[in-house]
């Protein structure tokens, strides 16, 4: 009887702490996903288009994209080299484009205070990067540049 007594509160105690070890990993594995997902956000700095108000958007397309014809005999410094990074993130955000991309390093040049960007080149849309954490990307590069 003693015997018995003790085999069944062994096998309650198995029980319980097998019952603790799955509350324990359901709440680790939550966790983990938690964070895993909030690290989903993209790598590289994006400005979002369809939440800028309409006057600051007219600002940021006055930004003048010259090319080398345009600037000769003009005037002007190098301000800084700007990026602009169009990069799909999420399986439901719009697809990367060579205009945002062009918009996104007009808005830098813009907050630069650059009169226009210069020498714009852009890359081929790549595939997935985990340089940006994109599913695809456009990049386009230029000179931020003000007028003497």
């Amino acid at each position: 009887m003693r015997i018995q007594h003790q085999v069944g509160k062994l096998i309650l105690n198995i029980w319980f702490v097998k019952d603790i070890y799955i509350h324990i990993k359901d709440k680790i594995t939550f966790w983990l996903a938690i964070m895993l997902l909030a690290g989903c956000g993209a790598n590289v700095p994006v400005v979002k288009m369809e939440g800028m108000p309409p006057d600051q958007r007219r600002e940021v397309n006055k930004v003048e994209i010259y090319n080398q014809t345009q600037l000769i005999g003009r005037k002007f410094k190098v301000m800084n080299i700007v990026e602009g990074i169009s990069c799909k993130n999420k399986a439901w955000d719009h697809a990367a484009t060579k205009s945002d991309a062009v918009f996104q390093a007009r808005y830098w040049a813009q907050q630069l205070g650059a009169d226009g960007i210069a020498n714009l080149q852009c890359d081929h849309p790549r595939g997935t990067t985990t340089t940006y954490n994109c599913w695809e990307s456009v990049t386009c590069t230029a000179e931020a540049i003000k007028f003497e």
